[in-house]
């Protein structure tokens, strides 16, 4: 399996070599196009059933199986929506910088000098702390790719450190 981040399409360090670059976003398993097919699946054996009711006389059960379709929608809409956040995390010489972008668009930026950065696990993802401030990334990493992004951010502070 594959991790959950990859390198950033336009760093904010431009003038720095970079010694990590990550861009953590959630998984979504289905696409637009499958969702789409699986709604027009729900909705098509929804509207067979209806028909059976209606032809039964039961006109309300066709009206509850329109609330059925709806709430299917709205579940996968807020879904697809949560996935949008982003987090991005930047070392490079002298300065640790990390971004978390939430699902409207609004940023918070934190900037820190790596020799006071410390990478930590929990179990709600991977803390960055510097000092007696602290951010948490990856929250909605599996355990197997957060222990595997706080050893490669670990290593890559660790050159940042040094100046390697």
């Amino acid at each position: 399996m594959t991790p959950h981040w990859e390198r950033s399409p336009g760093p904010p360090l431009e003038s720095k070599p970079l010694f990590f670059d990550a861009v953590l976003r959630p998984h979504r398993s289905w696409s637009a196009k499958a969702f789409k097919y699986m709604l027009i699946a729900v909705i098509c054996a929804n509207a067979a059933v209806a028909i059976f009711f209606i032809a039964q006389g039961a006109y309300p059960v066709a009206g509850f199986l329109g609330l059925d379709v709806l709430a299917i929608w709205l579940a996968f809409r807020w879904n697809y929506r949560a996935g949008q956040v982003a987090e991005y995390v930047q070392v490079a010489p002298g300065v640790v910088h990390v971004a978390a972008v939430d699902q409207r668009g609004a940023a918070k930026h934190w900037v820190l000098n790596p020799i006071w950065a410390r990478v930590a696990r929990d179990g709600r993802g991977v803390l960055i702390r510097a000092g007696a401030g602290q951010m948490r990334v990856g929250t909605f990493l599996s355990p197997k790719e957060c222990e595997g992004f706080a050893a490669a951010l670990d290593a890559a502070l660790h050159k940042a450190k040094r100046g390697v």
